[in-house]
């Protein structure tokens, strides 16, 4: 089998446990589920992933991947893009990123915690390396005059967490919003909670026209 066909089957069964794992959770899935969705022999899919906790790690690795690739060190000399600019963009592609990809937040934020000790520290570490990055950028801002004095160590606590849950609300279907409503609403809070009136008023873009649903 050619690297191509192995990485378009190696996906098939990723896309088939994905689809399995939303609908029936982690724990009651099982291999034979994925193999049954996905058409392949059990010895096909032990080809690519020792059991099924292999293939869970495969997802939660890809996932975590794609949102770090998301986020962006800021970069207070930018030619053309001022502070509050980039970090809406930021904000943008992680919000954009989960609302395209709502099965795999479900599983990363709700059940991957308390799953097993290898996942939860996994988890750990790149929560982890998340929040050393944002309370760096945070400090960085405070030195800069962008970003409001105050204790970044709870700054970043408050603003991972309320994302996290912002993201969940918005995948399960408990927040209604459109991408842009989410970003502005988003955008609203770091203005008024995190940046300096100089730095949140800077570059604003023209209101959102769009209305919730509902």
């Amino acid at each position: 089998m050619t690297t191509d066909r192995r990485a378009a089957r190696r996906k098939q069964i990723l896309d088939a446990a994905l689809e399995v794992f939303a609908e029936k959770g982690y724990l009651y899935a099982t291999v034979d589920d994925i193999v049954e969705r996905v058409s392949v022999a059990r010895g096909t899919f032990y080809l690519y992933f020792g059991d099924k906790r292999a293939v869970f790690e495969a997802l939660l690795d890809g996932f975590l991947e794609r949102v770090g690739a998301c986020i962006e060190g800021i970069d207070l000399e930018h030619p053309s893009q001022d502070a509050r600019a980039q970090l809406r963009a930021n904000v943008s592609r992680v919000i954009r990123l989960a609302l395209s990809e709502p099965g795999i937040v479900r599983l990363a934020l709700l059940e991957a915690r308390g799953l097993d000790p290898e996942v939860d520290a996994k988890l750990r570490d790149f929560h982890d390396r998340l929040r050393l990055f944002l309370v760096e950028s945070l400090a960085e801002g405070q030195r800069a005059g962008v970003v409001r004095e105050g204790d970044r160590h709870v700054m970043a606590s408050v603003s991972l967490g309320g994302f996290r849950e912002l993201l969940i609300d918005a995948v399960t279907g408990a927040l209604e919003r459109t991408p842009e409503e989410l970003i502005d609403a988003t955008m609203t809070f770091v203005e008024g909670w995190v940046l300096t009136p100089r730095a949140a008023k800077a570059s604003r873009p023209v209101a959102s026209r769009s209305r919730k649903k509902g």
